[in-house]
C-alpha cells in the first residue's frame, strides 16, 4: 500500500530524471537516490541513474583512509570528538568565518556551532557540556581533538570536570578522522549546494 508522504513524493517528482532527484536531494550518493526511488515509488526516468555529477566532481574530493585508532564507547558523551574549522575565505551572512563542531562517537550525533572567532570555543563548549549533560542526564567523560590553542585554554574545565582530554599528534589530522570527515562533508555539501544553485559563499 502506498502511503500518502510516498503519493506526494511521486507527484513532486513526476517526469523527474534521477539526476534532478540528486540535486533536489542535497547531493547525496546515487545508491542512496536509488533506495529512495525504489521504496518511495518515485515516477523518475532510470536512464541517467548512475551518470556524473559535475558539482560533486568539483566539491567532494576524497583520499585513502587512515587507519582507525582503538578508542571506543559505551553510551552517548562517553567519548567526543571535536574540531574547528577556518577560517572562511568570504564571511558569511551572520558574521562568522569559523565553526566548531562536536561528534558523539557512540550515536555518531553532531553537534555544529557557527563562530565569530576561533576562541569562541571557551565560550560554546561550557553551556554545550551543561545543557546536553542535563538533557542526557550523563557527564562528558572523555574529548578528543587536535592541538589548537583554543582547546588547551580549557583543560581547567577538563580538570574540574573530570574529562579525560586525548589529543593528536602534530601534523596529523587523520588522528581525528571523524571530526575531520564530518566538517569536511559539511562543507563540500554546502559548497556543492551553493554552486549548483549559483548563490554567493556567503550563504
Amino acid at each position: 500500500m502506498v502511503s500518502p508522504f510516498s503519493k506526494f513524493l511521486a507527484l513532486t517528482y513526476e517526469r523527474t530524471f534521477t539526476d534532478g532527484c540528486h540535486k533536489r536531494l542535497g547531493h547525496p550518493s546515487h545508491k542512496i537516490v536509488a533506495q529512495l526511488v525504489k521504496n518511495f515509488f518515485l515516477l523518475v526516468s532510470s536512464s541517467k541513474l548512475y551518470s556524473l555529477c559535475n558539482f560533486c566532481s568539483i566539491n567532494k574530493a576524497h583520499q585513502l583512509p587512515f587507519h582507525q585508532n582503538s578508542l571506543t564507547s559505551q553510551a552517548p558523551l562517553d567519548l567526543n570528538y571535536t574540531d574547528v574549522w577556518g577560517p572562511a575565505s568570504s564571511t558569511s551572512i551572520d558574521g562568522s568565518h569559523y565553526y566548531v563542531i562536536f561528534v558523539d562517537h557512540f550515536s555518531k550525533y553532531i553537534w555544529f556551532y557557527p563562530m565569530v572567532k576561533k576562541f569562541d570555543v571557551s565560550i560554546i563548549f561550557p553551556h554545550f557540556k551543561k545543557f546536553f549533560e542535563t538533557q542526557l542526564q550523563t557527564k562528558i567523560k572523555s574529548l578528543y581533538s587536535d592541538n589548537g590553542g583554543e582547546f588547551i585554554t580549557l583543560r581547567s574545565i577538563f580538570l574540574t570536570s573530570e574529562i579525560s582530554y586525548y589529543t593528536i599528534a602534530h601534523y596529523t589530522p587523520q588522528q581525528n578522522g571523524v571530526t575531520e570527515r564530518r566538517y569536511r562533508h559539511l562543507v563540500e555539501t554546502s559548497l556543492t549546494l551553493l554552486h549548483d544553485a549559483k548563490l554567493d559563499h556567503s550563504y
